[in-house]
């Protein structure tokens, strides 16, 4: 996640604005445009949950 965050802040530093590089989109519907920082941010978010909810408190 942070890896994901910096990339946004570089953008924004160097560019101005978070690039957004990737979009998809069938039969006439869009999905809203996103870039790899975003992903990683999403993904590292939902493992963060996924590892909560899978571990068992311990006993003591």
């Amino acid at each position: 996640m942070l890896g994901g965050a910096l990339g946004n802040v570089i953008d924004r530093v160097r560019f101005g604005a978070v690039v957004d590089f990737i979009q998809w989109h069938a039969a006439g519907y869009y999905w809203p445009a996103f870039n790899l920082a975003d992903s990683a941010i999403t993904l590292g978010a939902v493992l963060l949950v996924w590892d909560q909810l899978r571990t068992k408190p311990t006993d003591r």
